[in-house]
């Protein structure tokens, strides 16, 4: 839920700042920068979680124990990213408790007590105390960066080919990340400030950050759900290519040629705010048609509720209110005088613009109504479903295997039939023969064998290895064989080679079933 809320946090403010251009205009000052781009940092180390998921999932197939093949460097960053998360929370409540201090301060004193402050409300309003508020968010905007890049190292070392997609998503994580890196070691250190004022222009740094944050990490967001259908046609992947680059020779441009003075307070440019805002609302409705459990009336009732709240920003009274809440940052806009010209800047950001959308459009479309290839697995109707029994179970023959099967999904064992027994890896076959009925049957019978692997009752949950894959995916057998036989060496973890091994089997027998149905066709044409 958390790419949501921050996605429905920017749909808000894009909309008040276009309705408020003419007047008001959010800062570029680096500490706002980088306290915003920790959470910009956040989405974009989200993406990739899903991205390392997507292609563990890819490479064991969905189900309960694709997990063991996910690197132990996820699981450090994962704890890096929470806690430099925290760290960013902590110190943005406490800055707006610092402000709401200073407010009560401004007002006039009633007494002498009212002019006496305690110790914790000296050090509270204390330079160093704002110092270190400001350290507190360039620390956290590290952090959450060092995670951007041990994800994209973990998904260059993890097994299985990468795809175009990810690759994607690494360019555009990375080139988002660096400009906020580079303003958090500024703010951390006065000799890497040096440094940059010497190698970058004078507001390099700060128009990179704030044009890669304009819709980098919505990109991330959309590059790393685009790849879970897993079968993308070439002009996708040009496609979501050409965005990449394009997002990063906008970044380049704005870092070369700045867009505005130092100091300036102007509104992004109302094509941008727009493409912005649908970015936004394609990377939400992607996360929502992506994950089931999401998809539901409380995620479409709160849609309603932010579009509500962005509506009101027509009125003045709201307005009036929004604007109390966010003074320090949302101010009185410069002159338009202060904005910088440079046609190769905008060229490169026009088309940065007029790409990414393409690749939103192209990723809706894809998750939504891209024909599923005719050789994707499993089948409805023709999945082959997997029990793996567990070692010290009583031996049992297939049939009561497949009795005690049926049984737990609430049918007979005249709905299936056996494909075959593999006793020494302990693996029973069989496929669902019987018709499905609409009325109680809304999932595939596979899903529904899948659905009660992960959490086996009965006599079931007596013999069967839940955390063997609950049917066979083919797509897997590949990658699975060539795991197998890097792994035949290491005995370290010999329980998860022989489960790799039973894997491995039960697609040699797929695949000798195909050839044998295949020479049959030809021998019947023959």
């Amino acid at each position: 839920m958390q790419p949501l809320a921050y996605l429905a946090v920017r749909v808000v403010l894009g909309w008040l700042q276009l309705v408020q251009r003419a007047d008001r205009a959010f800062v570029g000052d680096p500490l706002v920068l980088v306290a915003a781009g920790a959470v910009h940092c956040w989405a974009v180390v989200y993406s990739l979680f899903v991205a390392v998921h997507t292609r563990a999932m890819r490479y064991d197939g969905y189900h309960e124990g694709y997990v063991e093949h996910l690197p132990g460097s996820v699981a450090w960053t994962e704890t890096l990213a929470m806690a430099s998360l925290w760290v960013w929370l902590l110190a943005g409540f406490t800055t707006a408790a610092v402000r709401l201090l200073d407010e009560d301060a401004g007002n006039l004193p009633m007494g002498l007590e009212d002019a006496k402050g305690s110790p914790i409300t000296k050090l509270i309003r204390s330079p160093m105390f704002h110092s270190l508020l400001g350290h507190a968010h360039s620390v956290s905007c590290v952090g959450l960066f060092l995670s951007i890049l041990m994800l994209c190292f973990t998904m260059a070392l993890m097994k299985g080919g990468i795809t175009a997609c990810e690759l994607c998503l690494v360019i555009v994580s990375i080139g988002f990340a660096v400009p906020h890196a580079l303003l958090a070691a500024r703010r951390l250190s006065e000799a890497a400030e040096r440094a940059l004022e010497e190698l970058l222009p004078p507001q390099a740094a700060e128009a990179a950050a704030a044009e890669a944050a304009a819709m980098g990490p919505q990109l991330c967001i959309v590059l790393a759900l685009a790849d879970a259908p897993g079968h993308a046609y070439l002009w996708q992947n040009c496609v979501y290519c050409l965005a990449s680059i394009a997002l990063l020779a906008a970044v380049a441009g704005s870092a070369r040629y700045p867009p505005k003075t130092v100091g300036a307070a102007l509104p992004p440019e109302v094509h941008e705010s727009l493409v912005c805002l649908v970015v936004d609302a394609v990377a939400a409705l992607a996360i929502v048609l992506s994950y089931p459990h999401l998809n539901t009336w409380l995620t479409w009732a709160s849609a309603l509720g932010v579009l509500g709240v962005a509506a009101s920003c027509r009125m003045q009274a709201v307005r009036e209110v929004y604007e109390d809440w966010l003074e320090p940052v949302l101010v009185v806009r410069s002159d338009t005088h202060k904005r910088m010209p440079s046609p190769q800047r905008q060229l490169l950001r026009k088309n940065s613009w007029v790409l990414g959308l393409l690749c939103a459009a192209t990723t809706l479309w894809d998750i939504t109504w891209h024909p599923v290839p005719q050789y994707s697995y499993p089948m409805v109707n023709q999945a082959i479903l997997m029990l793996r029994w567990q070692s010290p179970t009583e031996t049992k023959t297939s049939s009561q295997m497949l009795s005690i099967a049926a049984s737990s999904l609430g049918l007979t064992e005249r709905s299936f039939e056996v494909e075959t027994t593999l006793p020494s890896h302990r693996l029973l076959l069989f496929k669902y023969t019987g018709r499905e009925d609409p009325a109680n049957q809304t999932m595939p019978m596979f899903l529904n064998w899948q659905a009660t692997m992960l959490a086996p009752k009965g006599e079931l949950a007596e013999i069967v290895d839940s955390s063997f894959p609950a049917a066979l995916n083919v797509s897997m057998c590949a990658e699975m064989q060539e795991a197998t036989t890097n792994d035949k060496d290491s005995a370290s973890n010999s329980t998860k080679r022989e489960a790799r091994e039973a894997y491995v089997a039960a697609c040699d027998y797929w695949k000798d079933r195909v050839v044998k149905s295949s020479m049959e066709i030809l021998a019947g044409q023959s």
